[in-house]
């Protein structure tokens, strides 16, 4: 789980507790909110609460872009909050966990039956009635032995999965992942959104970084431009 590197809620924490917590929703947030809180990190956001009493004409031309960056920020805190929650469980889970089954070693064919399938015709070796009786008797006290160890298999994931549903594990995950989509989801709009000013495409930029969409893999460019950008807006990297 990614989550939990990525990406591994408190000890006394249940499913129904969290699945509450979480659906709490956003907090109301309105325009004109949001622009006072840009007034303390923004010339621009300044003037613009000075001008809210004004016509809605007044607006800035990004005043979109600046009530999703800060809806996006709430979100981050709640994905953040699912997601520390997720850990916490995850922990508490682990502890309850029983010893993993050892991993399945092939038994090794004995040099004697080695050399029975050498005299054998190589159209031959896919028919078991057609092996000798020894070889036969090979083969399928080791599918038995597969099988048992594909049960134990079998038998631990069952548990792990009973143990986790006892613990909330499944359901804080549920909430992790809807905060996650959530979250995804305001970015995405971020970025379909036009920016008209330079404040509103430093929201653009934060919403890519913050949902790791600049990489300089295979986009060397449009860094390069993104961080002229922010040299541009005071905000160098």
């Amino acid at each position: 789980m990614g989550y939990r590197t990525i990406a591994n809620l408190g000890a006394n924490a249940m499913p129904n507790a969290l699945v509450a917590a979480a659906a709490e929703g956003l907090p109301s947030i309105n325009r004109r909110q949001v622009l006072h809180s840009l007034a303390a990190s923004s010339a621009v956001a300044a003037a613009l609460v000075a001008a809210i009493p004004a016509a809605p004409a007044a607006e800035h031309l990004d005043a979109d872009l600046f009530w999703l960056d800060q809806e996006m920020a709430e979100v981050e805190a709640q994905m953040n909050r699912a997601n520390n929650a997720c850990c916490r469980v995850s922990r508490k889970a682990d502890k309850l966990y029983p010893p993993e089954p050892a991993a399945w070693k092939e038994r090794r064919m004995p040099d004697d039956l080695h050399e029975m399938t050498g005299g054998m015709l190589v159209r031959d070796l896919a028919f078991p009635e057609k092996q000798p009786a020894p070889l036969r008797d090979f083969h399928r006290a080791r599918e038995e032995q597969r099988a048992a160890h594909r049960a134990l298999q079998d038998a631990f994931v069952d548990k792990v999965a009973e143990i986790n549903r006892q613990a909330g594990v499944d359901a804080a995950e549920a909430v992790y992942s809807a905060r996650s989509a959530e979250f995804y989801q305001v970015g995405n709009r971020i970025l379909a959104t036009p920016a008209h000013t330079l404040e509103g495409i430093l929201v653009k930029l934060r919403a890519a970084d913050r949902m790791g969409c600049n990489s300089a893999d295979k986009n060397d460019a449009l860094m390069s431009i993104a961080t002229d950008i922010r040299h541009l807006a005071g905000e160098a990297t």
